[in-house]
């Protein structure tokens, strides 16, 4: 084996753990992109080209708000939601970060 095909092999499971498999439904659309752990959910939609609601991009207006489904993850901080939100799987989307391999969300339906 080459030292090249070494480091492919090395390389290949970080790569599929890095990223996160999102299905998100907004405006009636169901839609599946790949979310990169190292950024929040939001960056991950807005960089697939989807017009998800956001504006502070900071946890402290709530636009972005949409509800967990499936999957876990982490609100980086929260100035919105309450804890019974928190408990009926309301998230929000700029300072949300993974901790599922897959997550799906509504911005539909909460």
């Amino acid at each position: 084996m080459t030292p090249k095909e070494e480091t492919k092999l090395a390389e290949t499971p970080d790569e599929q753990s890095e990223n996160v498999k999102v299905t998100l439904t907004l405006n009636g659309n169901t839609k599946h992109i790949q979310w990169n752990k190292q950024i929040p959910l939001l960056d991950a939609m807005l960089h697939a080209g989807i017009d998800a609601p956001h504006s502070c991009c900071r946890g402290t207006c709530g636009t972005c708000v949409c509800k967990l489904e499936e999957g876990e993850v982490r609100l980086k901080r929260n100035f919105v939601l309450s804890e019974a939100h928190v408990q009926q799987g309301l998230i929000l989307a700029c300072v949300a970060v993974p901790i599922s391999a897959t997550v799906k969300i509504n911005y539909d339906e909460f």
